[in-house]
């Protein structure tokens, strides 16, 4: 797949993170396994918190030589997932939460957490990871830090039955007008 300058979002199960945790020495509780991920294969990532990130994407968006799409995506993206109001959604048993983001420099990395209360199943947990490039080779790098943590688990990032079972998340997604690449499909096979 070549790089482009638009997000990408990309869906983890439970699994992935469970064998992450043992592969990277994580510990039994982590609260930010990407960042944890990123640190273990050698990157310093600046942590930003929710406020910085808005700010951040607002100020890309509007200096940046992006086109006027990708501009709107960014606000598209800022909206629906950092503001406080779209923060922490609990209805129907589904729950998205922002944990974090992560400046590399030459890309900004969101991790986001989603539970789906099941009756009488264990509740689903996924991650999403979202994926910002500053620039065309900001997002060869991205994809090359992602294959890299893959590779190094070993394991599929989320398993057909957790990709099913995040489907309610997908079309909560959809709903709020939410629109990046690999909203609605499992962008891993692409890298």
């Amino acid at each position: 797949m070549s790089a482009s300058l638009e997000p990408l979002m990309f869906y983890v199960g439970k699994s992935f993170i469970d064998r992450a945790k043992k592969t990277f020495s994580m510990g039994l509780i982590v609260r930010k396994p990407l960042l944890q991920a990123l640190r273990n294969i050698g990157f310093q990532p600046n942590e930003m918190d929710r406020d910085e990130v808005k700010n951040a994407l607002e100020e890309f968006s509007r200096t940046s030589g992006i086109t006027i799409t990708y501009a709107q995506l960014l606000k598209e993206i800022t909206l629906s997932l950092l503001t406080p109001t779209a923060l922490l959604r609990s209805v129907k048993g589904e729950t998205i939460s922002f944990i974090g983001a992560y400046d590399l420099g030459f890309s900004i990395f969101i991790e986001i957490f989603t539970a789906i209360s099941r009756a009488f199943r264990p509740t689903i947990n996924t991650y999403i990871w979202l994926v910002i490039p500053r620039s065309q080779e900001g997002s060869e790098r991205a994809l090359q830090v992602l294959r890299e943590i893959r590779d190094k688990v070993g394991v599929l990032p989320i398993t057909p039955d957790e990709w099913e079972a995040a489907q309610p998340i997908i079309e909560k997604l959809q709903k709020s007008g939410f629109s990046v690449k690999g909203l609605t499909e499992n962008f891993w096979a692409n890298i």
